[in-house]
């Protein structure tokens, strides 16, 4: 599942059989530059945080790159990537 089929939503996978995915909020602007502040500039963090929005819109993978000038596949990558570091932010803050 991706952010356009949750509508709005962001799937977490829980490797569950019977709900592999729980849905939860997109995150608040400052949780996400806490979730990139390692490995992402600030200015490739507002690309990001764009595309990722725009994704979470309804926009397919061309539309969101395009006015970034990134393919299907990077917007692909980097919602792969998004996706990754939630559901292990959604685990970390579980733990807590």
């Amino acid at each position: 599942m991706n952010l356009r089929q949750a509508g709005g939503k962001v799937p977490i996978h829980t490797g569950g059989t019977l709900h592999p995915y729980q849905l939860v909020d997109f995150p608040s602007r400052k949780v996400f530059d806490s979730l990139y502040s390692k490995s992402v500039g600030a200015s490739s963090r507002d690309k990001y945080w764009n595309v990722l929005t725009k994704r979470a819109a309804g926009a397919t993978l061309d539309d969101a790159g395009r006015p970034f000038g990134l393919t299907k596949e990077r917007v692909r990558q980097i919602e792969a990537k998004f996706l990754r570091l939630m559901r292990q932010h959604h685990f970390e803050s579980k733990v807590s």
